[in-house]
Formats: structure tokens, sequence, C-alpha cells
């Protein structure tokens, strides 16, 4: 188990692939852990060196019940880079982790060899918010059990049909979010840290490559966020990706990991 010190905290991360490979750091969205990056760390591995972590508060790094930044997110990226001794890489930052990744080389361009945006937001003016579908599956009724509440999470945040196309990793998804869900106050405390946050006025000082990714049918954060990020990012290409919704890692993986390599150049 390989955990680092990050101001206190203790983070849990992996590496997977050869390490003479271009690293690439992966960061999750929001209540999500390790496991719900699926088999796309794995496709990735084949050609990059992946780094994956579990964010503060979420699967096996340190829980606790304590207000942080933005900021002090970053310097945990930093950390688990330097404790797997990496100095710059590429770094896909998917929903709430997207913002991450934006924060994190706006403020280490040095250590940033290109950007990829998942399903994210700039957050600021003209940012468009959550579906009334996917807002609907948020309403949490005391009747309700555990896998009604995920299941109809999972098919509000992917594509119409998902679970019928691929009932395996619907199930897999689903499995991922009773086997070890979240502490609600870790939940809420990564929603307070990203709730003033915004990259919009800073996106046009980026200067490193950028890709941005969305689903067509994403009503969790819906394209018109990915194609403001790309137009604000100088030089920034957009992949809106079919059929496809907030889940891309577990609903098109070897779509995104065919991206992700072309746009890389491995």
């Amino acid at each position: 188990m390989a955990v680092t010190n990050a101001s206190g905290w203790e983070i849990f991360h992996e590496t997977h692939g050869d390490r003479a490979n271009p690293p690439l750091l992966m960061v999750l969205g929001l209540s999500h852990r390790l496991a719900h990056w699926g088999t796309l760390p794995g496709l990735l591995a084949a050609r990059l060196f992946v780094v994956t972590f579990d964010c503060r508060g979420m699967g096996a790094s340190e829980r606790r019940d304590e207000a942080y930044t933005v900021d002090d997110e970053v310097g945990d990226m930093v950390a688990v880079l330097d404790a797997v001794g990496v100095d710059r890489a590429a770094v896909h930052g998917r929903s709430r982790g997207g913002m991450l990744a934006q924060e994190f080389a706006l403020q280490h361009p040095e250590r940033t060899a290109a950007l990829i945006l998942s399903g994210t937001s700039h957050r600021g003016p003209g940012s468009v918010g959550s579906t009334e579908r996917v807002n609907e599956a948020m309403r949490i009724t005391p009747e309700m059990t555990r896998e009604q509440i995920f299941a109809g999470q999972d098919e509000a945040m992917a594509a119409p049909g998902w679970r019928e196309r691929d009932p395996d990793a619907f199930a897999y998804c689903l499995a991922t979010d009773l086997e070890a869900p979240p502490r609600r106050f870790a939940v809420e405390r990564q929603s307070a840290a990203v709730a003033a946050w915004s990259s919009y006025e800073r996106l046009p000082r980026l200067r490193v490559p950028a890709l941005v990714l969305c689903g067509e049918d994403d009503g969790m954060v819906p394209p018109e966020n990915s194609r403001q990020l790309a137009e604000r990012i100088p030089g920034a290409k957009l992949a809106i990706i079919p059929q496809c919704g907030h889940l891309p890692m577990l609903e098109k993986p070897r779509e995104v990991a065919a991206l992700v390599f072309d746009f890389l150049g491995v």
C-alpha cells in the first residue's frame, strides 16, 4: 500500500505501467475512489506510466472531517508526483477532478506536460448546470434503499440506455458504489472546497497542450461547459464522445484511451 504524507494527510496512490513511458496523473471526481476508474488506467498503462490516487477523504486515503481548499488538494497532487519520482506529467482530471487539474496546471505549469479535462467546467460566467433528469435522480427520499439511490443516479449520469447496452459495466459501477460508499461529510467537504472556485478568468494563461473531452449525453456537466473550456484555453482540442454520459471511464473506456493516446502522440 503506497501512501504519502501531504500536509498532514495520508494520500493513497498507485502506479500502472512502465516507468520509461510518459507519465500521466489521473484525478477523480466527486465522491469517487480508485475503483471508479474501471479498466481505464490499465488501458492507458499500455503506453503510459499511469499514476492514480484517492483524493483526501475518499477511498484508501485518510478520512477526516476537516475543511480544506483546492490549493490544499493541488498540494496533494504535487506530493503524489514527488512520491513516485515524477517531475512533470500530463494531468487527466474528470468532473471535479478536472477542476483540480486546471488549478494544478495554472499553479504548476512547469510540472504540467499536457492537460486532459473530462466532463468538467470552469465554474464561471456562462457555465451550465446539471439537467433536470440528473437533478431528479439526486433527490433522495427516506424510503429509498441504497441500491435504488445509486442505481438511479448512475442511470441518470450515463447516456440513456447504458444499463441495457452494457449490463456488465453498469453492474460494476453499481457494485463499486455499494461496496464502499463515501462518508457524507467527505462528499460535503469536497463540494465545499470547490464551491467558490473558478478558473474562468485565468484559462487564457494556460500554455500547455489541452484536450477537452465530454460525453454528448452528459447531464451532470453538459457539453456546453466543455465547449467553453476549449474556447478559452489557447489551442485546446475538443472531443465530444457519442452515446456517452458523465461516466466515460466506464461507458467508453477504449474510446477515451484512444483519444488520449492520439492527443499525447504515444
